[in-house]
């Protein structure tokens, strides 16, 4: 017998797949929870009741994902014994189910609109063997017809335990394992409305697993975790769908992270997606920057042309604290910002990646660039010191054709020893190699931005 034969026979009858082999099916549920992490694999806690006898008895629990990682399943129940355990990756096709009735017989047509043949299997590798009318007949029929799927094989994943119980009864079985594909992120949206920004922040919670879960408590962990290999996360075009909970999730800290817990089940099926509110809407106070970004140090170290002219680009800043409308922990995720147009319709400002921000911090969103307003560096002078210290002056030229004034915050990053020796406008220090000019443009106005700079 060839290696690739047996390997077809192992994979199409499992060793405990008795036909005492006792069926704990997914409709059966009593109890289902899903705790996902936005950047590492699901934990699945699965408990259905079976009545068993007392001794060795197997076990089929179905519905289980073809995302499980391999080793993460385990059962327990009270007063039960695992002797053994294995997932059934339920790799159903013609090949295993041929490999499978080996030495069995089974009806085959050999040619289209022919009349069926009883036939003995013989061999299911390569061009299968058959045993008919005291003929050995190799080739490959039009059609083989089984009267059942054979013992051990399943269209899905299962898992598969043998275990023994200490007295028969009816018991709660709790299969607990770990899987890709289920995972959720925070999706933020905001409406800028003067210095204010209307903040809406939903959980969006996506199933690419291969299994339907229906009534499970659905728990989300904010937070980045440390995880070991495994089966990488799949890519899917989802179904969207938006679940009517009203109420937000509780939060509550649990280690490191945060755990939001939804207010009330959720159904999920493979290949869907859906959003819960996360937070309550909030109104948070904002400032507003057009910011001319840091040009690279190597530039003041020598001579150089003249830069194309730039667009500042648009900053929102929002402290989040009670006192400017938030206060509660963000997870990590994107953000759109979106500002009503004359009409009265939404015009999308720019989207930004909200790192995970926690009461107290800071976020920065940087959403487009100006169109009206302009930026050009002009180098004016240059001169080497000595053979450490160069001395360079600049020009940085503002332009705003547009109908309002603008301010823009122009920043430049040093080397760690320099000196500011002439400046048309004070700077602020905001970090030991970085500063800023805060520069007023008149609108369909101009401003020049003079400064020189030594440097070691």
């Amino acid at each position: 017998m060839s290696s690739r034969l047996a390997l077809l026979i192992l994979l199409a009858v499992p060793a405990a797949a008795a036909a005492g082999e006792i069926s704990v099916p997914a409709d059966t549920r009593s109890a289902l929870s899903l705790t996902l992490h936005q950047d590492g694999p699901a934990l699945i806690r699965d408990r259905r009741p079976a009545i068993l006898d007392k001794g060795v008895t197997s076990l089929s629990l179905d519905g289980i994902p073809r995302t499980i990682r391999p080793g993460s399943a385990a059962l327990d129940g009270a007063g039960l014994n695992v002797a053994e355990r294995w997932v059934d990756a339920g790799l159903l096709s013609a090949d295993r189910q041929l490999a499978a009735h080996l030495g069995r017989t089974v009806s085959v047509v050999w040619d289209a609109g022919a009349s069926a043949q009883k036939a003995k299997v013989l061999a299911a590798e390569g061009t299968p063997l058959f045993e008919a009318d005291g003929k050995v007949v190799a080739g490959q029929p039009s059609r083989i017809v089984y009267d059942s799927l054979a013992p051990g094989l399943a269209p899905r994943p299962s898992f598969r335990a043998q275990v023994e119980a200490e007295s028969a009864g009816r018991r709660e079985l709790e299969l607990s394992y770990a899987a890709d594909g289920l995972a959720w992120t925070s999706l933020a949206s905001g409406e800028l409305r003067g210095d204010t920004l209307a903040l809406a922040v939903w959980a969006d919670v996506s199933n690419a697993s291969g299994a339907d879960f229906t009534d499970a408590t659905v728990r989300l962990v904010a937070g980045a975790t440390q995880a070991g290999g495994g089966a990488p996360k799949m890519m899917m075009a989802a179904r969207s769908g938006m679940a009517d909970s009203a109420a937000p999730p509780q939060r509550e800290a649990v280690g490191l992270y945060h755990v939001y817990t939804l207010p009330r089940p959720v159904t999920l099926r493979d290949g869907e997606s859906r959003q819960v509110p996360l937070l309550p809407p909030a109104q948070v106070s904002v400032s507003r920057e057009l910011a001319l970004d840091p040009q690279g140090v190597h530039l003041f170290l020598s001579r150089v042309q003249d830069f194309r002219p730039q667009h500042p680009v648009l900053r929102l800043v929002f402290a989040n604290t009670a006192k400017a409308g938030l206060g509660k922990p963000l997870p990590a995720g994107p953000i759109r910002v979106t500002m009503r147009g004359p009409g009265g319709e939404p015009v999308l400002l720019g989207e930004d990646h909200l790192p995970s921000l926690p009461e107290g911090a800071e976020a920065r969103l940087t959403l487009g660039q100006s169109f009206d307003v302009t930026a050009r560096r002009v180098q004016t002078d240059f001169q080497k010191v000595s053979a450490e210290v160069s001395e360079s002056a600049w020009e940085v030229r503002l332009a705003n054709g547009g109908e309002q004034p603008a301010v823009v915050t122009v920043r430049e990053a040093f080397r760690s020893d320099w000196l500011v020796l002439e400046e048309s406008v004070a700077h602020a220090k905001e970090s030991a190699t970085q500063v800023r000019w805060t520069v007023p443009v008149p609108a369909k106005g101009e401003a020049i931005l003079r400064y020189r700079v030594r440097m070691k």
